[in-house]
């Protein structure tokens, strides 16, 4: 794998907060075959070596950031009056989403290039925040990087507004004190089997795993010759139906395998 630090300066992350940003692995649960990517060139291959990720020096704070709330369509970086300091979407340059969170956060990613690792997956970069390893082995929620917060960016560029440019795959409540939950106020920790209760329409057993999957806040789309009735959701996933949320990615379809 290729690891690099964050490009750009303090002051690119600065502006990518302070301005709001103008505007969610992964396949989604069984359904109905989506739109395909196109194919990336060989310049956009990405880079395989043997050493370890690492990161750059970090950025300072440049704001008071307390809460990021992801949603199927965004993420919204708040401060502790619930005032809204940038949101970001999932088409948007990856660029301008990491710069933003990197101040939000208070230092910037570890970043890796990586290969596809399956038939439903491109290549692409993360970029990861904190230290807990997101890993699921069920419902397409593939092994990522090391990380609270992974942010990633596939090979190609994603077209609107089936195919986004990016998605997110959140395994903690916290990271450098920012708290992270879905736009409705789910987080890392909570009780799957009461969410469940709370979602009986979107919750369901995983046959792969037997554990919990759930679907909050869906987004309709237009319709498609291949899906009338397209959405994009947030995706929750619990291991053990009683036990507690352990990640949640966004964007998630309603199609795919």
């Amino acid at each position: 794998m290729t690891v690099r630090g964050v490009e750009g300066g303090c002051g690119t992350a600065v502006a990518a907060l302070v301005v709001v940003a103008s505007v969610l692995i992964l396949t989604g649960c069984s359904g109905q075959a989506g739109p395909v990517r196109g194919t990336p060139g060989p310049s956009a291959t990405p880079t395989v070596a043997p050493s370890a990720p690492t990161a750059s020096e970090p950025l300072p704070v440049t704001a008071a950031v307390t809460d990021l709330y992801i949603s199927a369509t965004s993420i919204d970086v708040r401060d502790g009056s619930g005032e809204t300091l940038a949101t970001f979407d999932y088409f948007q340059p990856a660029s301008e989403v990491v710069a933003g969170l990197s101040a939000a956060f208070g230092s910037p990613p570890i970043t890796e290039d990586y290969l596809s690792e399956n038939t439903e997956q491109h290549p692409g970069t993360r970029y990861s925040w904190g230290n807990t390893y997101a890993k699921d082995s069920g419902s397409g929620l593939n092994p990522y990087t090391p990380g609270d917060f992974v942010f990633v960016d596939e090979d190609p560029v994603g077209v609107p507004p089936y195919l986004p440019n990016t998605r997110v795959l959140v395994a903690s409540d916290a990271v450098n004190g920012v708290h992270i939950s879905t736009i409705d106020g789910i987080a890392v920790g909570d009780n799957a089997a009461e969410l469940a209760a709370r979602h009986p329409d979107t919750a369901y057993r995983s046959p792969h795993d037997g554990a919990l999957d759930l679907t909050v806040g869906p987004v309709p789309l237009p319709p498609a010759d291949w899906n009338a009735d397209p959405v994009f959701s947030v995706q929750v996933r619990a291991p053990d139906p009683l036990g507690p949320i352990t990640v949640f990615v966004a964007p998630s379809p309603n199609w795919g395998v």
